[in-house]
């Protein structure tokens, strides 16, 4: 995992310095961070009513593909916002909370509308989805992805580690997957349904990665401290001793 992890930094590092000229063209325009991220949320609530409107509104049998439009742009606008905070020098603790709980939330409505929506046609009926309702899948996919979130942020805030680019599914892997799912939807109905189950299976293996690697990195602090505690104690004493004398 370690050359893995190393490789994921290395890209978003990459990836960084390619969007910094884009988020500067954006910041000039005077749009703050904090509200580019919110609009971001507007977007995913639309991603969501236009995925619950699939095989409801039989009129129109495309509402999926406007959801996946939709999509495609709540994610562009979800980058931009820290391309631009990095780019005005105006990145905020209330920020950095901001933009996570706005994924949260996007991935939460898109699960959403997937769940509402009519996804289990007749192509479906010989498919796990028979036995398992496509809103049972959602859940258990949006309950891997909290806990995989929820297991990095108890670690980093319990002990000065880093649990950045730990795990096999982050965002940009779920996105990607999500994005696949849509597009293979075209020829095979369930592929849809399949990469929501993957995320979920893959965010659950994270989390317990991510757990492992926490459990190693505060070991490591601990050790780290009690190393630095017994030399200020050894100190101490050789001044009281230098005292003495």
């Amino acid at each position: 995992m370690g050359k893995w992890r190393e490789f994921k930094l290395k890209t978003r590092a990459l990836y960084k310095k390619i969007m910094l000229p884009v988020g500067s063209f954006i910041g000039k325009l005077g749009l703050m961070p904090n509200v580019i991220t919110i609009i971001s949320g507007v977007f995913a609530i639309a991603t969501a009513v236009m995925y619950a409107l699939q095989g409801h509104l039989v009129s129109f049998n495309y509402w999926w593909v406007l959801g996946f439009t939709l999509m495609v742009i709540t994610g562009f606008i979800d980058v931009i916002d820290g391309s631009v905070a990095r780019a005005t020098n105006k990145t905020t603790k209330f920020g950095k909370v901001l933009d996570p709980v706005m994924d949260r939330f996007a991935e939460f409505c898109f699960l959403l509308g997937i769940a509402i929506g009519k996804y289990t046609y007749e192509p479906l009926s010989s498919t796990f989805t028979n036995i398992l309702p496509v809103g049972a899948i959602c859940m258990f996919s949006f309950a891997g992805i909290v806990f995989a979130s929820y297991a990095r942020a108890r670690g980093e805030s319990v002990a000065p580690i880093t649990v950045e680019s730990v795990g096999i599914m982050e965002r940009r892997e779920k996105l990607i997957l999500l994005y696949l799912g849509n597009i293979l939807y075209i020829w095979w109905e369930v592929a849809l349904i399949f990469a929501i189950a993957v995320v979920g299976l893959l965010s659950f293996i994270t989390t317990i990665q991510r757990m492992f690697y926490i459990r190693k990195a505060l070991k490591s602090v601990e050790e780290n401290n009690q190393t630095t505690t017994t030399k200020e104690e050894g100190k101490e004493t050789i001044k009281k001793q230098d005292k003495g004398k």
